[in-house]
């Protein structure tokens, strides 16, 4: 039997999918790292939808997906920023995991507010992409699964790529447009591969950003926060601020993953998240203004990442 990939079996189209297949085909389906598969025909993946080496792996024996929007999409506990933007992130991962893994079909099941343009996102990267005839009606998500046992964040937004910019460039700039926007505020300090961002004159770095050379390929920039004082390190877990090519779109994606505060959550929501989301959103502002070509002469492109 061939080997079919759901998204997730955790609400109604995934549940649908799995009783009318499970005879016919050997499945798989991504889930949360807490629910048991022993008492289903089904193999359950606990590789995160959301970091591009852990989807490549999990298609490894695939030889067709099934794509549609499954509760497993939404187990941060914050997520800031459109549904939309964090399914076009999810789509792009599953369509270069087909690439790698030579997955030639992905059938992508609409729903009635699925956007015009995601079957060429889940086809960008040569798989053949087959749209139900029927869009599927959303009901009430089914939210009975347990989620994340701490309090991590999810951030995703998307903006135009400037003319004449690569992915490298949105990242790189990134850093400096934050250095300069909130002047006196925040102090950026750019050494090697490390970023440490200050506020104003505390002397501790609120946060001790990395990038990743060798995580870092094919359109995707990857910084991970290694520590400071905003940040809490949990076992297992890698925080990372990533900035995204979308193929054939001449847009980007930034996406912050699995970031847990230092500070209570209550104080975080009050206080450190909306500047983080106004931040985010002042910068998707200023990529679609911008019309100038990126600074060879930056700081950090004399002495920052890949330097």
């Amino acid at each position: 039997m061939e080997n079919l990939l759901l998204m997730g079996i955790h609400g109604r189209i995934g549940q649908h999918l799995y009783h009318e297949l499970k005879d016919s085909y050997n499945l798989f389906a991504f889930s949360s790292p807490n629910q048991d598969d022993s008492n289903l025909d089904i193999t359950l993946l606990k590789n995160d939808l959301f970091i591009l080496p852990e989807v490549e792996k999990a298609l490894s024996d695939i030889d067709a997906v099934i794509f549609f929007e499954d509760p497993i999409m939404r187990l941060n506990r914050l997520t800031q920023g459109r549904f939309e933007d964090l399914y076009v992130l999810i789509a792009d991962n599953i369509a270069r995991a087909c690439e790698m893994n030579e997955v030639h079909q992905i059938i992508f099941v609409e729903d009635e507010v699925s956007p015009d343009y995601m079957k060429d996102v889940l086809g960008a990267y040569g798989a053949d992409v087959n749209v139900t005839s029927t869009p599927v009606k959303r009901y009430g998500k089914n939210l009975s699964y347990k989620t994340s046992d701490y309090n991590n964040v999810r951030s995703v937004q998307r903006a135009p790529l400037p003319p004449g910019w690569t992915v490298k460039d949105v990242g790189q700039y990134y850093f400096e447009w934050l250095d300069e926007i909130l002047y006196g505020m925040i102090n950026v300090e750019f050494s090697g591969r490390l970023i440490k961002v200050h506020f104003a004159k505390i002397g501790r770095p609120v946060l001790i950003i990395e990038y990743d050379g060798e995580a870092s390929y094919n359109g995707v920039e990857i910084y991970r926060i290694k520590g400071g004082g905003l940040s809490k390190r949990e076992p297992n877990k890698t925080p990372r601020l990533e900035f995204r090519a979308l193929t054939g779109r001449n847009e980007f994606i930034t996406a912050l993953h699995d970031f847990e505060p230092k500070l209570p959550w209550a104080v975080y929501m009050m206080t450190q998240a909306p500047i983080h989301s106004l931040v985010n959103r002042i910068y998707q502002v200023e990529m679609i203004i911008n019309t100038e070509a990126p600074r060879s002469g930056s700081k950090q492109r004399r002495n920052g990442p890949g330097h």
